[in-house]
């Protein structure tokens, strides 16, 4: 991305002194285009907690299954 995209984003370099580092990662995210490499950790954190959750729901389905506990 050009100097110039990024600069009508966030349009004062001084304010990204008093943001908090959660917000500039959205910044960065958004200034690139929301694409994978620059996703803020919490986009990850949740992905990764929605991964997980899906996984041991998926788990806990097959294994009542196989074993006759699902109806």
């Amino acid at each position: 991305m050009s100097a110039e995209r990024e600069g009508t984003i966030d349009a004062d370099p001084d304010d990204r002194r008093y943001k908090t580092e959660s917000q500039k990662e959205w910044a960065d995210w958004a200034a690139h285009g929301y694409s994978k490499p620059y996703q803020p950790r919490s986009v990850l954190r949740f992905g990764f907690v929605f991964t997980v959750l899906l996984a041991a729901f998926l788990l806990t389905v097959f294994w009542l299954a196989a074993h006759g506990r699902m109806p």
